[in-house]
């Protein structure tokens, strides 16, 4: 991946290579943003005496198939993927880097900023579908948790202004490959997409082939069954959301 474009690779980490932990971003507490630190001080103002803030991601199918061959399903757990990710860093940060103290922001109850943290590391740039792409991955990467620590590893560097690669595709195929018509602005209407992925036999309903459209890094693409499973928990919390 070239140097400065898109998310950072770690390289590091054996523990968080092979459980498909590909990205790691560093930040200093004492530079964080003031609208981010309020954030992080509602959990307690004790959080913000930690000396970094680390942010951790999945990128394309590495960490499912890490998690299915980890734990073969059924799950017990209800939340197999937030688990699997939490015990992946705590084997990072206890027995590679030797740290003790650290807490979890995320997964947990704590509204991190996800998007404003991956702005401030240059793991994003904004797409027509409303979620970060990166040059390296395209929309293929997630979030996977945000942990506070006292560590001392090298700070990602500050994020340089990039062109989102939507800027330059000229094709869009995403947009016409939208079955709900949603793109139909240019941008992703919330409203239509939701109203069509929750119609009876909806096609879009455990995919989104607009997604799959998208040839910015189509070769990290998740396998079918980790797509299915994560739009089937994005669908049952949409459903809930409109009882």
């Amino acid at each position: 991946m070239p140097a400065g474009v898109g998310a950072r690779r770690v390289t590091d980490s054996r523990v968080l290579s092979d459980h498909g932990l590909l990205l790691r971003g560093v930040l200093a507490m004492d530079s964080l943003p003031d609208s981010i630190r309020a954030v992080i001080a509602g959990g307690g103002p004790e959080l913000l005496d930690h000396r970094q803030l680390l942010v951790f991601g999945h990128a394309g199918p590495r960490m499912w198939r890490a998690l299915r061959e980890a734990e073969p399903e059924p799950w017990t757990s209800p939340n197999p993927v937030d688990d699997f990710s939490l015990a992946t860093v705590r084997a990072h940060l206890e027995d590679e880097l030797g740290v003790r103290r650290w807490v979890a922001l995320y997964p947990g109850p704590t509204m991190v900023p996800l998007q404003e943290l991956g702005a401030l590391l240059g793991w994003h740039q904004p797409s027509p579908l409303l979620v970060g792409i990166s040059q390296a991955f395209g929309t293929w990467f997630a979030y996977r948790a945000v942990v506070v620590a006292d560590t001392a590893l090298p700070l990602t560097p500050a994020a340089s202004p990039q062109t989102s690669p939507c800027d330059t595709c000229v094709e869009k195929p995403c947009l016409s490959a939208c079955l709900g018509a949603a793109l139909t602005t240019g941008t992703l209407s919330i409203d239509r997409c939701v109203s069509f992925r929750t119609s009876e036999a909806s096609p879009c309903a455990l995919r989104c082939p607009a997604r799959e459209a998208c040839p910015v890094g189509a070769q990290h693409r998740y396998d079918s069954d980790q797509i299915r499973y994560h739009y089937g928990v994005s669908l049952t919390t949409i459903r809930r959301l409109q009882r």
